[in-house]
């Protein structure tokens, strides 16, 4: 049997670091706004007669062979699979092969997406059905386990379901309002968003954490900071719902300076030098993707300034990525039993 999944990676607009729990319970509701992008993470499983598993991870370059689960990688470039393997063991020998087309350290989500990939892969395999919102919980869960801080479930949202995602994170867990392409004109956003990477991978779970501790230990500028990041989204939120474009710019530039202050790992020199240029050139907004401190940027622009932005972003050392919005969410051929 071979069964193949691709769960596509995210740009967050705004409201990250809002999706962790207990963030998101003590704020009284967490929001976030991404979109989906076909950026994919993907995972090859392939059956096998013995009981031996095999994981390889094609963009890293690494692999492992064992008989027992238990001797499955916990930590490092390969613990995550280790992990997954353990919750959903497959019924015999398997081999599983994972790419992730984004670059390390991204800020995409591309760990998140390939969780969700290879749980969903693996269900296939062993002819089991989850709810979403349960596949989003044991994902996030996974990758706390695996990274030691909280992991947020916006990315794992959208990698399940695709599209653009109003998400409200409270009490009763996450509520998903649905952005169509058409009615809300999404080509424009689509041409006036430039996606580049920085050049230089980071680790967003440092960041958020360290977010997260603030706030819990009563740092009364990270709360009124998160606030702000909260009140900012819901604006942006707004603002997507009425397909008002040009108004999100401002918006997105503003959370973006609030988020920059919340931690000082969030931004850097070269990061601040090529939204400058970007600036320069005709840019009306930018910030990086995820957590901060590297991985990719978005720039919007006017559509007219697109050309200038990309050759100032591409002079600073960034590397301008093609990328379309991702309506499918996670995508699975192979067997299914009926």
């Amino acid at each position: 049997m071979r069964v193949e999944v691709s769960a596509p990676n995210r740009i967050d607009l705004a409201g990250g670091t809002t999706d962790l729990y207990p963030l998101y319970i003590l704020m009284h509701g967490g929001f976030t706004v991404n979109v989906a992008i076909n950026v994919p993470s993907r995972v090859t499983l392939t059956t096998r007669d013995d009981c031996f598993l095999r994981v390889v991870s094609e963009d890293l370059g690494q692999s492992f062979e064992c008989k027992d689960l238990d001797d499955l990688p916990i930590t490092g470039p390969l613990g995550l699979p280790g992990l997954i393997l353990r919750q959903f063991p497959p019924p015999k020998g398997l081999i599983i092969k994972t790419n992730n087309s984004a670059p390390v350290g991204s800020g995409l989500g591309a760990s998140s997406a390939l969780t969700v990939a290879l749980i969903s892969g693996l269900l296939r395999i062993r002819e089991e059905e989850l709810s979403l919102t349960k596949i989003i919980q044991i994902a996030a869960d996974i990758e706390t386990a695996l990274i030691g801080v909280p992991a947020g479930k916006q990315d794992h949202i959208a990698a399940l379901y695709g599209g653009l995602s109003l998400i409200h994170f409270g009490f009763k867990g996450y509520e998903r309002k649905d952005v169509g392409r058409s009615a809300f004109n999404l080509d424009k956003l689509h041409d006036m968003m430039v996606l580049s990477y920085t050049g230089a991978g980071r680790f967003s779970g440092m960041n958020n954490w360290e977010i997260t501790k603030n706030f819990i230990d009563g740092d009364q500028a990270t709360r009124a900071k998160l606030q702000e990041i909260r009140r900012i989204t819901i604006r942006i939120w707004e603002t997507v719902e009425a397909a008002d474009w040009e108004a999100l710019c401002p918006l997105v530039n503003e959370e973006w300076l609030v988020r920059r202050s919340l931690a000082p790992g969030v931004s850097n020199p070269t990061i601040d030098s090529m939204i400058s240029a970007a600036n320069a050139a005709g840019a009306v907004a930018g910030k990086i993707c995820g957590a901060g401190g590297g991985g990719c940027m978005i720039t919007l622009t006017p559509t007219s300034k697109r050309s200038a932005v990309e050759k100032a972003l591409a002079d600073q050392g960034a590397t301008i990525m093609d990328y379309d919005f991702d309506f499918c969410g996670t995508k699975i051929r192979g067997p299914l039993q009926v």
